[in-house]
């Protein structure tokens, strides 16, 4: 399992972020860039969707990661408990809910070496 990043992120060997676009990635990169860019865009229309039906998930203030997960786990806990087929949150996401990035981090060599691992491995 990893975890997803966008290039606000440092690549660690437990977070995956995009290869950079400087015009020289192989094919093996691009199609990795592809794969990863795919699933990140479920990734953050799903958070959209939580966090158009749970609003509070836009201001949570908490000071631990645990009371985070905790309480974004719940929202997911409750949106699967409260599906239902007319309800369709999709048109309650506005536009602009995806913060903008942050100024992108420094890599770590370990995570390049296992990224590219995993790219080659593809």
């Amino acid at each position: 399992m990893h975890i997803i990043g966008d290039s606000a992120y440092a690549l660690l060997p437990q977070l995956l972020k995009a290869y950079r676009d400087n015009g020289h990635l192989t094919a093996r990169q691009k199609n990795f860039n592809h794969k990863l860019n795919s699933d990140q865009v479920v990734i953050e229309h799903s958070f959209g969707i939580l966090k158009a039906k749970f609003r509070r998930l836009q201001y949570l203030q908490m000071g631990s990661i645990e009371r985070i997960s905790s309480a974004v786990s719940t929202c997911c806990i409750l949106h699967n408990i409260c599906i239902d087929p007319k309800d369709h949150t999709e048109n309650l996401a506005e536009p602009g809910m995806i913060q903008e990035p942050h100024p992108p981090q420094p890599n770590d060599a370990q995570a390049c070496n296992y990224c590219d691992n995993i790219c080659n491995n593809l």
